[in-house]
């Protein structure tokens, strides 16, 4: 329970930083394609650190690196205030995406050391996006009605998300140490990778889809008439549902959750484009939350049921999740600036067949 909560909090604050961060990024001068970079750089960040800390996790132990990520974490988040232009912004992105990747694949390999269930600690995960996206449409809302300063809406958005980093740094300081087997493990796990390919390659291709069109999609739906609120309500839509399905997961066969997640998640990108209005969206994040649980709960339950490097290979999935975090803006970003938003949605439909198509190519 005190791991779901800590996840509970921190991913509330990524989700309230990330959410408004194109428009932050737009309102301190970047361009479309320097919203890409931005992106980028966390995810870039994020890449780096997954990995390394979940193998130094199996190696030296997990609640310390717990501890030192969700601490700066709270300094990184609350830095994103000082940002003045697109490089000072991508920087301290940069740290952010970094400190995540701490505590997140030690935090899960604890879970599952402890015997919890994955399925369960996932959807307080989600929980957490779910209140963070409108916690930062509540705050952000408030702070456009009080303050005439334009700039002064995130900077309330972004001191909530540090408060909520060191509140759940409090909760970790009561984590209890767990029983787990400390192993040795290749810097560059080749082997585990390979024995893996149908569940990592298909994750990197479908969220580079995906982050195309989230370094868009704020300011895709205030194109259809979206206030901040209203942005902040539909992404809750999403992730609310997800806490109630993944908890729904825990029986069904990892491997057909993976294939379902890819097959539904194909055809939600392209519902995207069809949408004629942002309250039109509200139905398609329905489905959008089925298809991302599926995926993310049987790439985890697969991961952790088949490989003893518990927390490398899942490090290693968040690594390759975060290359999709710096390639899918990068993309999303250049697609959207030469050809417009809904290309960067028909090219997530495309690259996510291309996913189901390599997973399907090896029988689980």
């Amino acid at each position: 329970m005190k791991a779901g909560i800590i996840l509970l909090l921190s991913y509330a604050s990524a989700m309230m930083s990330s959410i408004f961060m194109p428009n932050y990024s737009q309102a301190i001068g970047a361009s479309s394609f320097e919203i890409g970079v931005i992106g980028t750089a966390y995810g870039l960040a994020l890449l780096i650190s997954s990995y390394i800390f979940g193998r130094a996790s199996d190696i030296r132990g997990r609640r310390s690196f717990v501890l030192l990520g969700l601490a700066l974490a709270t300094v990184a988040y609350a830095a994103q205030i000082l940002a003045f232009n697109a490089t000072s912004l991508m920087l301290i992105r940069a740290f952010a995406g970094f400190t995540m990747g701490i505590f997140t694949p030690p935090l899960i390999a604890y879970t599952y050391d402890a015997g919890e269930k994955l399925g369960n600690l996932a959807a307080f995960g989600s929980l957490g996006w779910a209140f963070g996206s409108l916690l930062a449409g509540i705050v952000a809302g408030a702070g456009e009605h009080y303050f005439s300063a334009q700039l002064v809406p995130y900077w309330l958005v972004f001191a909530l998300c540090s408060i909520l980093f060191l509140v759940s740094f409090g909760v970790a300081l009561t984590l209890p140490e767990v029983k787990t087997t400390r192993m040795e493990v290749p810097l560059l796990p080749l082997s585990l990778i390979k024995r893996n390919y149908h569940i990592y390659i298909p994750n990197l291709l479908r969220h580079s889809g995906a982050f195309a069109i989230w370094i868009i999609f704020p300011l895709y739906l205030a194109e259809l008439g979206a206030s901040k609120l209203w942005i902040g309500v539909i992404y809750f839509v999403n992730t609310f549902a997800q806490f109630f399905i993944m908890r729904r997961l825990n029986f069904a066969s990892p491997a057909k959750l993976v294939k379902l997640g890819l097959v539904l998640s194909m055809l939600v990108f392209f519902s995207y484009t069809l949408a004629e209005s942002y309250t039109a969206v509200l139905p398609i994040q329905v489905f959008l939350a089925l298809s991302y649980s599926m995926l993310y709960v049987g790439s985890l339950r697969y991961l952790a049921e088949n490989n003893p490097e518990t927390a490398t290979s899942v490090g290693l999935l968040g690594s390759f999740v975060s290359i999709s975090m710096a390639a899918g803006p990068l993309l999303g970003g250049a697609i959207s600036h030469a050809y417009g938003y809904e290309a960067s949605m028909h090219f997530a439909s495309a690259i996510t067949l291309v996913a189901l198509l390599i997973n399907l190519s090896r029988r689980v």
